[in-house]
């Protein structure tokens, strides 16, 4: 037996993902597959608004909300977390959860109605710019 530092390839890899589904299965974890909900903004030719997330299980992961600056604090972004919240309710999910950091986006989604379930302290270079795990039940 060795231990080295080096690349994984993506037939190793595989096997793993494949072991940790058997564990799921021999556990009584049903076998969901993953999907991708989006919905975007445009004006004209221009994208100025995009939401996305994946289901996993009974969460939904926000994976990303942005909105151009120039059309921020419209109500856009507000828009399109509640289009997103909907169609994850719609689909069966009982929560959702996303990960942000910075200044104002803490405050948006308090406004929304998330609760902060976790903070990584000064987890950026910037003194007291951390990372915010915030979730909201949806059911």
């Amino acid at each position: 037996m060795r231990i080295t530092e080096r690349d994984i390839t993506k037939t190793e890899l595989e096997a793993i993902y494949e072991d940790f589904r058997n564990i799921e299965i021999k556990d009584g974890v049903p076998q969901k597959k993953t999907e991708r909900f989006q919905f975007v903004i445009e004006d004209g030719d221009r994208i100025i608004g995009y939401v996305s997330g994946i289901t996993e299980h009974k969460w939904f992961y926000l994976t990303d909300l942005w909105v151009e600056e120039s059309c921020r604090r419209k109500g856009l972004g507000t828009r399109l977390l509640n289009m997103i919240e909907d169609k994850a309710r719609c689909e069966g999910m009982e929560h959702i959860y996303l990960w942000t950091s910075g200044y104002i986006n803490p405050l948006f989604y308090e406004k929304n109605g998330y609760e902060c379930f976790t903070i990584l302290e000064n987890k950026y270079e910037v003194e007291g710019y951390h990372q915010i795990g915030y979730r909201k039940d949806i059911k």
